[in-house]
């Protein structure tokens, strides 16, 4: 396989209006220009969610990696579930296993002030504390602190925080009950806030 196939293609107009499954059936069955068009439908939306993975390190790469796994395996895509849910759940499994080979490297999430908010209870914050920050140095802030979470944590708060998933979709990806996933996530909060808490 060669990184041209792999590569944000050209939009072709013959295939953009074909459900995910028929472009699938197609793929499956060897067509090209069908492979591509899900390659060129879905190529930004997990090039984002990889940045957010991984802080951007090796985007490209991984992003490759992931639409090279998702090739191999279309044959397995049995529609129990939406093939943007089969896609994500191999995106966000790839983008943990790249991550994990980067030896020792830290995961930058790009988390904004909106993410921020819902969060942190502002109440919990010193006296003032959160309003003299400016949005860029409360990011900064942020993003130091996530850096310090395991990177169990880290990757379920931003799941749930940064990529607005629900606990159930949260509970699919990773194969942990919604239990486990919503314990885990409030545990990552805490120790969140209390490494913000640390810093101010």
């Amino acid at each position: 396989m060669t990184n041209r196939l792999f590569s944000e293609p050209e939009k072709d107009g013959s295939f953009k209006d074909k459900s995910d499954d028929l472009l699938v059936s197609m793929a499956v069955e060897g067509n090209r220009h069908a492979w591509k068009e899900i390659v060129r439908r879905y190529y930004r939306s997990v090039s984002v969610t990889v940045s957010k993975l991984t802080g951007g390190r090796d985007l490209e790469d991984v992003v490759q990696e992931v639409f090279i796994q998702l090739f191999k395996a279309l044959p397995s895509f049995r529609r129990e579930s939406l093939f943007s849910t089969f896609l994500y759940r191999l995106t966000v499994n790839t983008a943990c296993r790249e991550v994990r080979k980067m030896t020792k490297l830290s995961s930058m999430i790009a988390v904004g002030k909106e993410a921020i908010e819902r969060m942190l209870d502002k109440t919990s914050l010193p006296d003032n504390a959160y309003d003299d920050l400016e949005k860029e140095d409360m990011e900064k802030l942020v993003r130091k602190a996530m850096l310090k979470l395991p990177p169990e944590l880290r990757l379920l708060l931003t799941l749930f925080e940064v990529e607005g998933m629900t606990l159930r979709e949260i509970s699919e990806v990773t194969k942990s009950p919604v239990s486990t996933v919503a314990s885990r996530i409030n545990k990552a909060k805490v120790l969140l806030l209390g490494k913000i808490r640390e810093e101010l």
